[in-house]
């Protein structure tokens, strides 16, 4: 028999599709299977008695009445909103401040990092194994995602708004770069190149920001026609709208995270289907007033992420689930994880994937899926917005981060 660190075994799992349906709107649970961990990895996804009669695992946990499932990804997120919850804010709603100290007061580098720690300690306690984070203080939110132990891809600000990060865009860049430099072999943490705001920034910069995206194979995440408002102040700066502007610039392709394109016309669709751009939907009260979602080619890759500074942040991506419905929870894993350019990685319980794995007690969900007697649709648990609540434990990369809702 294979010694292993760590055989779950749930009442249910939920693979994540590669084991159940190919199809996004569909989520199957499959009963009496588990899960076999070894070291940062998952060593095999079978049925219980087949793991038990392949390994030796040198602990067992046995979760009677729990859903196991892939760790949900956070494909946008700004963990220093958490500064501001409570707060009305004056900024945009669907941008970061790139000066948050004119909103929240000056804070130390220690406070901020403290600050971000307890947002994606948050993250960890309500399922979130991975997020994809943009703030003007890149070095202290990776140092954060760092000690909280959680995955982070880090999108450093390119702008030529001066703020705490970068006194021009070019500045932005070149620190980014060396950002990178330094992080380039950590096993959790990732820096990308963040795109805030396109009317703050010149083609010139833009161009750079492709080429360097295309030979260091960085991801670019860039806040892209949130609102009408922002396409006219882009048309404003460069005479085009923004998916125009990028297409021109050599940006579109897989490498570019485009967060929430409300503000589309038929020609700005066009072109993102024709790349392939990852989409990020981030929900918002605003959401009925824009152009609905259902506009994404079938074969372009879609993730979830909670945005914003505003709107008493909360980072709960159970929410977006709950928005969503069904197919929220694969967007929420398999398409966040495609989206960040992870999806060998992460985003679905698989062997030889890392071991980002959730475990949920349906009995907080609904009382009755501890009845033999009665049959309860379990994945459409899950859309009732009440995921963050039910979440016990969390493994990222193999370590238990979360035991019993506790911290670890």
């Amino acid at each position: 028999m294979t010694p292993i660190d760590l055989l779950i075994q749930p009442k249910a799992l939920l693979a994540g599709g590669d084991t159940t349906s190919s199809s996004p709107e569909e989520a199957h649970c499959l009963l009496n299977w588990g899960v076999a961990i070894s070291g940062r990895k998952i060593a095999a996804v079978d049925t219980l008695v087949a793991l038990e009669a392949r390994y030796r695992p040198q602990q067992t946990l046995a979760l009677l009445n729990h859903l196991v499932m892939p760790g949900l990804i956070n494909a946008q997120t700004h963990a220093l909103g958490i500064t501001t919850r409570g707060q009305t804010l004056a900024s945009d709603v669907f941008a970061p401040s790139m000066n948050p100290a004119a909103e929240t007061g000056p804070m130390s580098l220690d406070e901020l990092t403290a600050a971000a720690r307890l947002a994606f300690s948050e993250m960890l306690l309500a399922g979130t194994t991975t997020c994809a984070d943009m703030s003007p203080y890149p070095e202290q939110v990776a140092k954060a995602a760092e000690e909280a132990g959680i995955h982070a891809q880090v999108s450093v600000p390119i702008t030529d708004e001066i703020n705490a990060w970068s006194q021009s865009a070019q500045d932005g860049l070149e620190r980014a770069l060396a950002l990178h430099d330094g992080y380039a072999h950590h096993p959790s943490v990732g820096i990308a190149l963040g795109l805030p705001n396109l009317a703050q920034i010149s083609f010139e910069t833009l161009q750079k920001v492709g080429m360097y995206s295309e030979e260091l194979n960085l991801q670019v995440q860039a806040l892209l026609h949130p609102t009408p408002g922002h396409v006219l102040a882009i048309e404003e700066r460069h005479g085009c709208d923004g998916v125009t502007l990028l297409e021109r610039a050599g940006l579109l392709g897989p490498n570019l995270q485009a967060v929430h394109v409300n503000a589309l016309d038929d020609d700005a669709m066009a072109l993102l289907h024709r790349y392939r751009v990852a989409l990020v939907r981030c929900h918002h009260p605003f959401s009925g007033q824009m152009r609905p979602w259902d506009w994404m080619h079938t074969e372009q890759p879609v993730g979830l992420g909670t945005g914003s500074y505003a709107f008493n942040y909360y980072a709960d991506g159970f929410r977006g689930i709950e928005q969503q419905g069904l197919i929220g929870i694969n967007r929420a894993t398999r398409g966040s994880a495609t989206a960040l350019g992870l999806e060998t990685q992460i985003g679905t319980l698989k062997a030889n994937k890392l071991a980002d794995v959730i475990a949920l007690d349906l009995r907080i969900l609904d009382p009755r899926s501890a009845s033999a007697q009665t049959t309860v649709d379990l994945p459409s648990l899950l859309t009732r917005g009440r995921g963050n609540q039910a979440v016990t434990h969390v493994w990222v990369a193999g370590q238990l981060r979360v035991d019993n809702r506790e911290l670890v």
